[in-house]
């Protein structure tokens, strides 16, 4: 039997353990701009679905939990003027700050969300802001963080990663972009922009280490998941409304999973009803988001190991595997469909029953598979991971349970 002759790993869980209090971020201030408050939409919506902080509220009322926001638009270079105000209200969301009637230190904000203009990524955030070159992007994070920390000392602060306007051939709309230029753009979303905000972190906490400062990785997983999770699933014009891009209801709803577990640093609740002005794709693969979300999310971390997503101590059970090649398996146990995801290119896969039996091949480039064992019995399942470059396998366990 093969199995005798390979060196099995302990079942990998990659759903993450919640070993702490809840992180509180109930009191939000953002400074953003329509990546995260889109409104009014091209397409008028009940209440505030092209917002992300309408659907962190719901999600944080489902679970039990409180959330105010508020907030205002503009860039950093209007931002590090310090003169804030309450400009965002929202229909069910309950606000944070009056700034007519109250300092901002009266507030008892207790996180602040910040984002940039998402067309200046080709210039480092060192070098001079192209919309004000009379400061840099760090140093405007600066001056905010610096300010709001005067005004409430403790406070937590989040990198918004949004996703970057389209360089596209033909306007949109009315053209809707190639299919090609739809792949270059995630492409970008998921490399050089991703890596630009990273940077971005990384000497904002070089220059602050004082300073609580986290990202999260918004873009990045928004377009792994219509890429990579599921693709071709959603019509683009269903997704986004223009090349700037401004989104519909479903991109900021999926805006909305990720920024909630990236701030209450929890997985989004299991029994949440999606409001159906969501696509119905979204809606019928809901556990399968969520569970790919909070993997990338744990994943998120810097050269150390560190968390730059969390600020609490998140635990993901995660083997040596899963650590050199970032692949993992989710969920586990599954009722039937699970997902490798990975470096899954450098790798060849194979599916096998509890009696060696070939199931499936896997050999893509793509960051990640689902598997769909819902047809064949339930019981323990084998995967065999071996590396393509030296040869070494790994084989790990999965467990179907209806």
């Amino acid at each position: 039997m093969i199995f005798k002759m390979l060196t099995t790993s302990l079942c990998l869980v990659c759903l993450a353990i919640n070993v702490f209090a809840q992180n509180t971020v109930d009191k939000l201030f953002i400074l953003g701009n329509s990546t995260i408050d889109h409104r009014p939409p091209a397409i008028e919506t009940p209440s505030d679905e092209t917002t992300v902080p309408h659907w962190i509220f719901l999600l944080a009322e489902e679970a039990g939990y409180t959330f105010a926001a508020g907030g205002q638009y503009g860039f950093l270079s209007n931002f590090d003027d310090l003169n804030w105000f309450s400009q965002w209200g929202y229909d069910i969301v309950p606000g944070v700050w009056e700034s007519d009637y109250e300092p901002f230190s009266d507030a008892d904000i207790n996180a602040i969300m910040l984002t940039t203009a998402n067309f200046i990524q080709y210039q480092p955030a060192h070098l001079p802001y192209p919309l004000d070159e009379s400061t840099t992007v760090i140093e405007a994070t600066e001056t905010v963080v610096d300010y709001a920390d005067e005004q409430e000392p403790g406070m937590k602060y989040y990198l918004y990663q949004n996703w970057p306007e389209m360089d596209l051939m033909d306007e949109f709309p009315p053209n809707i972009p190639s299919d090609a230029e739809i792949e270059d753009y995630h492409n970008e979303t998921t490399g050089s922009f991703h890596d630009w905000w990273i940077d971005y972190q990384d000497s904002m906490l070089v220059s602050r280490p004082d300073i609580n400062l986290r990202l999260i990785p918004v873009g990045e997983i928004l377009s792994k998941i219509q890429r990579d999770l599921i693709p071709d699933q959603i019509p683009f014009d269903e997704l986004y409304e223009d090349s700037a891009p401004h989104g519909r209801a479903t991109l900021y709803f999926l805006a909305g999973l990720v920024s909630y577990m990236g701030l209450f640093e929890v997985e989004a609740p299991a029994n949440f009803v999606v409001d159906p002005i969501v696509h119905q794709v979204v809606i019928d693969n809901y556990e399968l988001i969520v569970d790919f979300i909070w993997n990338e999310l744990t994943l998120f971390n810097d050269a150390n190991g560190d968390s730059r997503v969390f600020c609490s101590n998140i635990v993901n059970e995660v083997d040596a595997l899963a650590i050199e090649s970032n692949i993992v398996l989710y969920p586990n146990p599954t009722e039937g469909v699970f997902t490798i995801s990975g470096s899954l290119s450098s790798y060849q896969i194979e599916i096998l029953d509890e009696n060696g039996s070939l199931y499936e091949t896997i050999s893509t480039d793509l960051s990640l598979h689902s598997i769909d064992l819902s047809d064949l019995p339930d019981g323990l399942f084998f995967v065999k991971i071996e590396n393509l470059s030296n040869g070494e396998i790994r084989v790990e366990k999965i467990l179907k349970l209806d």
